[in-house]
């Protein structure tokens, strides 16, 4: 086992068996306490929800493979592309496929097992990077360890366990590297890029850079910089090695691209608008080396061999010069956000790519190790004054009374390094006075392994369990969550027994029903998904949806907003009994699960609009801007809004009625001025706990109608803060009239991925009754600092009977739908004059349109929609899907898989001229 050899078959063989120690030490807890690997954040609403769903998808596909796959879902939020939505999950990751060995009622332990699976993996990638690097064992066996059980695999195993896949897609990446700049075959290249391109596209545009640089530093390694003439024709050969591998995988990659480019999400400003992380981030990239803590996805948490490691990247040159090299690019990258920033593909100034360094960090303790029995004096006292200087941060975290309570976890990393110093020092001296016989050498390897292992153990432990980080506290236990799922509404779904074609809403006090509906098998409003409609956010956005986020844009019911409920075919609504106060007007309770707490209710609604409707009332996207969000919203319920450069209308009727929405008079005033100040349009909270009252001049005046609260020209400076230098700029706001609260959230600038900067909040505060109970609605901002906000607007759009005339215009206006399928739909109508056919299917050009059995190009309506141009009399209407850039993907993927071939046979021959040419010199 620490005998020095090559990587072999046997290396494998002995690193399972450690693998299964780690594991058991680390993982038997959660066993025994009968603990699961599903965080209850996105480990609930995403990975294993997703994971069970596209199993059942396929599950399905192959008990009736003539039905076809399902390339579009209706119950993925308003209906969504498969391939879009859950390609950044499950769809390329080649493990996910094994789950269908497993019978559907096994579902949960598969996912356990895959996620173990995808762990020993990623030992494996590292021993065949170690086999090409030349690194022998017993360093590349210890490595192995280091590398499989860095913090960021067990960070990953509980969060987001396909961030494993770029662990175990960058060793081979870099393999394959290496064997271009060594003049050897480019295939293992071009089918680790084929591997990182498929298996998931986010992490495969920071695997590129990755191993752009890994290439520069390996190369001049190698050669020199004198020799930087020759670097271009080894550029261009990974280069076209990498387009072969990129054309492979195109008919995944590009419909998930394309998912990607037309999504909801932001790109913001650069790097978040900073030019310099808060001083927190930097004081963690020191106190966070050793121990299991990461910031702004900055994960270190290495084992404390690294404090040992580091003298001699500078001593060794020649033997760590790309380690080094590329450890040092990492170090410069870790600096500035705009580093950062470029790393996440332009967006916020997250470090995800962070999962590289251990691959350096692992190699270079590997070498090291098999090198234990020949450090010199002056290496050991180099290795002690690093770990006398890594032993001063637990001090430092003591005195700045940054850890309260002080813990353990920050000494154990000083002990581990000084156990492992003494013990090569204790090598040194044997060798020095000739005692270091092999049963000496055998014991100091097994005791160094030991102390590695223990150290991991430990940090893992350490991050897991409740005497540290606790995060077992967030995770699931084992065998609930299927259970979970079927009582996100007490079972109140099934007393739907309508077999018509309608979506099931929520409340605003829902916002835990995220992807639920997947699995219920129910269409509905809602996902929670990194890659989702743009149209539709665009339509929300234009209505100002309270809830709105930007990778949930129509969460929260909406904010109960009753006629964008009843556009998007709301029939019917779920929620707990106690929020029943917050159902939009005109949706009626007719069914309860149960008394007391805990029940639920379903709510009916006879203004739902059809799922499909012809309309020939219109509004221009530039007329409809000038409307603020409450008269959009009612604009909506007399017609529909087009871009006329799309479509002629000509033929259709633009809208000139007046719209019932009123502003209603006010006063501001603070109902606490020792908490609050109000001055003008400038508000001075001190107390999160002050509120501010409107004061109404009339409150008859919101008598019958639906209250709005709209803030406009939002911006916020807080209190500053000096610990860290860093002051959060996010806050909420809550909005209370009578018996309903209604809540805003601006996010952090820290929180990237989530944060967009909120102009405007627009709250609901439902409709009110004949009689006005309360003179004044309260507002209340919950961080100390100064707002100023341009206006406040208080609306009424009054409830009146004319309303229930044009909804059942609608309905008299309906598509018959007579096939109503995941990617076709057919129906009939009959219409006296030209019109749209107006579709609450979210806008996507992967839906095309047959009219009387002639293809018409759909347009977008609403923003977020399809519609179809109807011209008068009768129109038997198809609606078919694929998803876009499908077909042309597989072209690109038979053009790589011919390149391949072509490329081998080229290498091939270039391989026998070359033997060739080999013999002739020799004779």
């Amino acid at each position: 086992m620490f005998e020095e050899n090559d990587v072999t078959k046997k290396t494998a063989i002995y690193y399972t068996g450690l693998f299964l120690v780690m594991t058991a030490l680390i993982y038997g807890y959660f066993v025994r306490e009968q603990k699961s690997f599903i965080w209850e954040g996105d480990g609930f609403s995403q990975h294993y929800l997703v994971f069970k769903d596209y199993l059942s998808m396929w599950r399905g596909f192959l008990s009736h493979p003539t039905a076809g796959f399902p390339f579009w879902d209706w119950n993925i939020g308003l209906g969504a592309d498969v391939i879009a939505s859950y390609g950044y999950y499950v769809i390329g990751d080649p493990f996910v496929y094994l789950g269908l060995l497993f019978p559907a009622g096994m579902t949960e332990l598969a996912y356990h097992v895959l996620i173990l699976v995808r762990v020993y993996v990623v030992g494996l990638a590292f021993l065949a990077f170690c086999w090409q690097m030349k690194i022998k064992n017993p360093g590349a066996l210890v490595g192995s360890i280091l590398y499989t059980f860095t913090f960021y695999v067990i960070l990953n195993v509980i969060r987001h366990p396909f961030f494993l896949l770029p662990m175990i897609v960058f060793p081979l990446l870099c393999l394959g590297m290496e064997r271009i700049l060594r003049g050897g075959s480019n295939t293992a290249f071009i089918l680790a890029v084929f591997f990182g391109a498929f298996s998931n596209f986010y992490f495969f545009y920071m695997l590129t850079v990755l191993v752009f640089i890994f290439a520069l530093t390996r190369y001049f390694d190698l050669n020199g910089i004198k020799e930087w003439r020759s670097l271009f024709g080894y550029a261009w050969r990974a280069f076209y090695s990498y387009l072969i591998g990129v054309l492979m995988a195109g008919v995944l990659l590009a419909p998930v691209v394309w998912g990607f480019l037309h999504s909801s999400r932001e790109p913001g400003e650069f790097a978040a608008g900073l030019k310099f992380y808060p001083l927190e981030y930097y004081w963690s990239l020191f106190t966070n080396l050793l121990v299991t803590k990461q910031f702004l996805w900055t994960v270190f948490g290495f084992a404390a061999c690294t404090v040992l490691l580091a003298p001699l990247l500078f001593l060794w040159r020649k033997k760590f010069g790309y380690i080094a090299a590329n450890l040092s690019v990492f170090a410069v990258i870790l600096l500035l956000p705009a580093f950062g920033s470029i790393m996440n593909g332009f967006s916020g100034p997250y470090n995800r790519w962070t999962f590289a360094i251990p691959l350096f960090i692992s190699a270079g303790s590997a070498i090291v190790f098999n090198e234990r029995f020949n450090l010199t004096r002056s290496e050991l006292n180099a290795m002690g004054f690093s770990a006398v200087g890594f032993s001063s941060v637990p001090l430092v975290i003591a005195a700045s009374g940054e850890a309260t309570p002080f813990r353990f976890t920050y000494i154990a990393p000083v002990i581990f390094a000084w156990s492992m110093w003494l013990l090569l020092v204790w090598a040194y001296w044997r060798n020095r006075s000739g005692r270091m016989g092999s049963n000496a050498k055998t014991a100091i390897s097994v005791a160094l392994l030991a102390l590695v292992m223990a150290n991991l153990v430990f940090n893992a432990r350490d991050y897991y369990q409740p005497n540290g980080e606790n995060e077992v506290a967030t995770i699931l236990d084992y065998g609930t969550v299927d259970e979970t799922y079927k009582e996100t509404f007490g079972g109140a779904e099934q007393l739907i027994k309508d077999p018509g074609i309608y979506r099931i809403g929520v409340t605003s006090k829902d916002n835990n029903v995220k992807n639920q509906m997947a699995l219920l098998n129910r269409m509905g409003m809602n996902s929670y998904l990194s890659v989702t409609n743009g149209a539709v956010a665009d339509f929300a956005k234009q209505l100002e949806n309270n809830q709105f986020q930007l990778i949930q844009p129509v969460r929260g019911g909406f904010d109960d907003r009753r006629i964008a409920n009843n556009l998007l075919d709301v029939k019917y609504i779920l929620t707990e009994a106690k929020h029943a106060k917050y159902l939009p007007d005109g949706y009626e309770v007719v069914q309860q699960t149960g008394d007391g707490e805990g029940a639920f209710v379903v709510a009916q609604s006879d203004q739902a609009y059809p799922f499909a409707y012809a309309e020939s009332s219109y509004l221009s996207t530039e007329e409809f801007e000038k409307y603020n969000p409450v008269e959009k919203e009612a604009f909506l319920s007399y017609g529909i809004v087009l871009e006329p450069s799309e479509i002629d209308t000509t033929a259709l009727s633009p809208f000139e009625g007046e719209l019932a929405v009123k502003a209603v008079a006010f006063s501001v005033v603070s109902s606490d001025p020792e908490k609050v100040q109000v001055s003008g349009d400038t508000i001075t909270v001190n107390d999160g706990e002050g509120k501010i009252k409107l004061l109404l001049s009339n409150p008859q005046e919101l008598a019958n109608a639906e209250v709005y609260v709209h803030l406009e020209g939002l911006h916020f400076d807080p209190n500053p803060q000096t610990e860290y230098g860093w002051t959060p700029i996010g806050y909420s706001a809550r909005m209370s009239f009578t018996h309903r609260t209604k809540a805003g959230d601006q996010s952090d600038l820290l929180s990237f991925s989530s944060y967009f900067h909120r102009e405007d909040m627009l709250f609901n505060i439902g409709s009110q009754g004949e009689t006005i109970e309360s003179d004044s609605l309260s507002l209340q901002l919950n961080a100390a600092g100064t707002y100023k906000i341009d206006d406040i607007k208080i609306y009424a759009y009054p409830l009146d009977g004319q309303y229930a005339a044009r909804v059942s215009e609608k309905q008299a206006n309906a598509l018959a739908i007579e096939t109503f399928t995941d990617e076709k739909i057919n129906g009939t109508i009959i219409q006296a004059n030209p019109s749209i056919l107006t579709t609450s299917i979210p806008y996507t050009s992967g839906w095309k349109a047959e009219v009387n059995g002639k293809e018409v190009g759909t347009v977008k309506v609403n923003y977020g929609f399809i519609g179809i141009p109807l011209s008068a009399g009768e129109s038997d209407i198809t609606l078919t899907y694929q998803t876009p850039l499908m077909k042309i993907g597989a072209v690109l993927s038979l053009s790589g898989l011919f390149l391949l071939f072509c490329n081998k046979r080229f290498w091939n021959k270039e391989r026998q001229s070359s033997l060739l040419q080999q013999e002739s010199e020799s004779i």
